[in-house]
């Protein structure tokens, strides 16, 4: 084998190894979408006070359904229809997250499992 080829299969493995650490890590905008989730949903959806009428759904799997337990698709786009308009005692978050932070959180809720 000679030089060149034994160089351009040392970048094909280097390739291959950066791709599956990729894959199997979360994406910057998925980690910033769990940090905005800790933040502005996780007190209403993982730990909801005791007080609250209806307590909020839990959001593991929630674009594996077909639908939102509103009843809506579960969709990117009815997700963040959702979150910026709020539902029922959902408060909107329409003045307090920005059109990327919508976009890290969606991130974040697809790699709910």
């Amino acid at each position: 084998m000679n030089r060149m080829m034994g160089y351009a299969i040392f970048l094909a493995a280097v390739s291959a190894l950066a791709l599956l650490l990729t894959a199997c890590s979360p994406s910057a905008s998925a980690q910033r979408g769990q940090e905005l989730f800790d933040l502005h949903c996780a007190s209403c959806h993982e730990d909801p006070p005791p007080d609250l009428k209806k307590q909020p759904p839990k959001l593991e799997g929630l674009f594996q359904a077909k639908y939102l337990p509103s009843g809506a698709p579960a969709t990117d786009q009815q997700v963040r229809k959702t979150v910026i308009e709020g539902l029922r005692t959902m408060p909107a978050f329409d003045q307090r997250l920005s059109d990327q932070d919508l976009n890290d959180l969606l991130a974040y809720l697809h790699t709910l499992h």
